[in-house]
């Protein structure tokens, strides 16, 4: 029996080429037409082609009468709007936080990105006989801790300049205040992927950050361990770098994010 054949009595085969076409279009730059999807998918241009036109007369995906190549469909759009609207950050997180904090046995906290900074939205308390945390509904600045750090080191370049102001307060005598020194630090935690802030924010204190990102690919949150500066460390250790760096992971994965 054919590939071709075997597709049509395989539903589940059937779906699930039906689900790469659409995500192959969802991640394209640009229109693609079938010799490029067959090409992208390893697959034969007409049993591509059948789905295709299923796609189309359901709404899924659209095609051009100019160009007859394909794109994704107001349908499958307000789906993944509906999806993400429905998405609650702090209830997709808390299995994942919950995870971290046993792990590291520090304080966990959860942010959400917004236009000043990030907002907590909640905390999880850790295991250490001093408790230290962040207080839900705080506004942390973009500048001077780790979380807002993270979350412009995942900006693009042009909203990094936009967020960074020419005068930066000092909330402590370890704040960086000079943005191009502060520039170039985000340039290293974009590289990175994380991001603290020894005695940035508060004399003692340091996180450890990593950020969110939805299935935009934009970072909408961070998650970050949070303890005295005696138990994140300058860096900090490896293990506890993995571990948030996984919790950010299988949060954005959740909400939808595809690397």
């Amino acid at each position: 029996m054919t590939a071709d054949n075997a597709n049509k009595t395989d539903p589940i085969q059937s779906v699930a080429l039906a689900l790469h076409v659409l995500e192959t279009l969802a991640h394209a730059k640009g229109d693609m037409g079938v010799t490029e999807l067959a090409s992208a998918l390893g697959m034969t241009k007409s049993r591509i082609h059948r789905h295709l036109r299923t796609l189309v007369s359901l709404g899924y995906i659209s095609q051009s009468e100019e160009t007859e190549r394909y794109r994704i469909g107001a349908r499958l759009i307000a789906l993944g709007t509906a999806a993400s609207g429905s998405a609650d950050l702090t209830s997709v997180a808390q299995p994942h936080m919950r995870l971290l904090r046993d792990l590291t046995g520090q304080a966990v906290s959860l942010g959400q990105v917004e236009a000043t900074g990030i907002r907590i939205l909640t905390t999880l308390p850790g295991k250490m006989q001093i408790e230290v945390g962040v207080k839900p509904g705080s506004l942390l600045g973009f500048c001077n801790s780790a979380q807002g750090k993270v979350a412009l080191a995942s900006m693009s370049e042009t909203r990094r300049r936009e967020l960074i102001p020419a005068h930066i307060p000092a909330a402590t005598d370890f704040t960086i205040t000079d943005p191009e020194i502060l520039a170039a630090h985000i340039d290293e935690i974009a590289n990175s992927g994380w991001a603290t802030a020894p005695n940035e924010t508060m004399l003692g204190l340091n996180a450890l950050a990593c950020p969110i990102f939805n299935a935009d690919r934009e970072p909408v949150a961070t998650i970050a361990i949070v303890s005295l500066t005696q138990y994140i460390g300058t860096p900090p250790r490896p293990d506890q770098i993995a571990a948030v760096q996984d919790a950010a992971g299988r949060v954005s994965a959740d909400l939808g994010y595809t690397p």
